[in-house]
């Protein structure tokens, strides 16, 4: 793909109502050539009767020695958009599990779209993907933050927590942004694998300038929407983050596909299994821009897909191993002493999801971890090295007496399910 020299993009974006620059095709009356050119986004097109010639987008630039046509492109104002009503009731009711494309947000913020399915982090911990100015108010944010489904917008309340804030990218106004995102841990059992009105994330892929592929995105509230990839490596101007302007690079612009409370949502190819290749995380009535995953992931580390299972298969020999917390592990929490030490936890706090062989618990306002003790030597290992609010250690009635040295500050309790 041609490199836009930075020289180039400076003194284009220099010019009346310029607000960026992309690697594209042209297009006449809306529609796409084979040309590749260096597109000039403008809010609004204005006659050159009304420009000074130095204020006149120049019909050629050289990009490396290539003599490349400029074709000048209306995108009107581009923001982190408003919510505006949903068209399809479905996607701002509360639903567990939860697919792909429904409200979410942090409690502090009005609503936008939970776009994955489960995905593994590269710590295999199970999250979703959102947009940051979806789930991580700045500069209020804090690890461990609940995230809701749906959002407040949709009468979402703390008894509609789907996960936990983990990590997200801030976006300044100083200098150029590459990412506006956030991962939300959950437990997998509460995010179905489909994306509603799509099916399910088989995957990520590239966007694609030289293909005429279509690009589909599930939203909460628009819907399913299909688009045009318009740009890549696109530098713009993007307003409503902090009642300022961001500037983001490398990222790629599409024709309109969503409105505001879509923020959040994949977009990506449907040809029989829907793979994502970008992020959606603002736009305007005529174009609507995306991250590509892959900046997303030079974020947050690699992500995966979690198969409709709940996991991305065991070990390459097959064996699902022997660590604690795995199926057949020595702290499996699918059934025995811990399948019934969850179902008690179900009952008294409602969110529960399994970490590394213990319970992560939503006991509002606290962050709770309830370590299964039948192994009691681990189960001390892990209260120890927890980052919860507090820990537990949860052991078969009349078994207390048997643990080793417990760690300060970490409670135990005996339990009969």
């Amino acid at each position: 793909m041609v490199d836009i020299p930075q020289s180039v993009r400076d003194r284009l974006e220099s010019l009346p109502h310029v607000v960026g620059t992309a690697v594209g095709k042209r297009r006449v009356d809306g529609e796409k050539t084979d040309e590749t050119c260096v597109v000039v986004f403008v809010d609004r097109k204005v006659a050159e009767t009304q420009l000074a010639d130095e204020e006149i987008v120049p019909e050629t630039v050289d990009c490396d020695g290539e003599e490349l046509a400029t074709d000048v492109q209306e995108v009107g104002d581009v923001t982190a958009l408003s919510v505006e009503p949903a068209q399809e009731a479905e996607r701002t009711e509360r639903v567990r599990p939860a697919p792909a494309g429904v409200s979410m947000a942090h409690p502090s913020l009005s609503a936008g779209t939970m776009g994955s399915t489960a995905l593994e982090a590269e710590d295999g911990e199970p999250v979703v993907l959102s947009n940051a100015h979806v789930a991580a108010p700045e500069p209020q944010a804090s690890e461990g933050d609940p995230v809701l489904q749906p959002g407040p917008e949709d009468g979402g309340t703390e008894g509609d927590e789907i996960g936990r804030l983990r990590e997200w990218s801030e976006i300044s106004s100083a200098e150029p942004n590459t990412t506006d995102s956030a991962l939300i841990a959950v437990d997998p059992d509460d995010v179905d694998d489909e994306v509603l009105g799509v099916g399910p994330l088989a995957g990520f892929s590239e966007p694609d300038m030289e293909s005429d592929e279509t690009y589909t995105k599930s939203g909460r509230t628009t819907g399913v929407t299909t688009g045009e990839l318009r740009g890549r490596d696109a530098r713009i101007e993007v307003g409503g983050f902090g009642g300022g302007v961001a500037v983001f690079e490398g990222v790629d612009l599409f024709t309109s596909m969503g409105d505001g409370g879509d923020s959040g949502s994949l977009i990506g190819v449907d040809d029989g299994e829907f793979r994502a290749t970008n992020l959606l995380f603002a736009g305007s009535p005529d174009a609507t821009i995306g991250i590509p995953i892959e900046a997303v992931e030079a974020e947050h580390g690699e992500l995966s897909v979690i198969d409709g299972d709940g996991g991305t298969g065991g070990d390459e020999d097959g064996d699902e191993g022997d660590e604690p917390g795995a199926p057949g592990g020595p702290d499996d929490p699918t059934g025995g002493f811990e399948g019934g030490l969850r179902e008690r936890l179900e009952a008294e706090y409602g969110d529960v999801r399994e970490e590394e062989g213990a319970f992560r618990v939503g006991a509002w306002p606290l962050d709770l971890l309830v370590v299964p003790g039948e192994d009691p030597g681990w189960a001390a290992e892990r209260a120890r090295g927890s980052d919860a609010d507090a820990a537990v250690i949860a052991v078969p009635a009349g078994t207390e007496g048997e643990l080793p040295a417990i760690p300060a500050g970490v409670a135990v309790v005996e339990v009969d399910p």
